[in-house]
């Protein structure tokens, strides 16, 4: 499977919460899933469902393993969100 880049700010829902560096785990995680999987398709599209890390793991609840994965980088981001701007609805 061919590795998810991580999007790009332009490209990212404008309620998109997260950083870089929490992007570009969260592009590796997608990346083990197969190019039309509806998570990596919420992701490189710079959808809604994709803007934040819990609509994704909603799109991967069949794998439990990535579940994991994805609510650890949520929770060890979690603490630098107070100091993110406000998403813009």
């Amino acid at each position: 499977m061919a590795n998810l880049r991580p999007l790009p700010p332009e490209k990212r829902h404008p309620s998109d919460y997260r950083d870089d560096a929490e992007h570009a785990q969260i592009a590796q995680i997608l990346s083990e899933l197969p190019a039309r999987h509806p998570a990596r398709v919420a992701y490189a599209s710079g959808a809604w469902e994709g803007a934040n890390t819990l609509s994704l793991i909603r799109l991967v609840v069949n794998r439990m393993d990535l579940v994991d994965r994805l609510l650890a980088v949520y929770t060890a981001h979690a603490a630098n969100a107070a100091f993110r701007p406000a998403p813009q609805l």
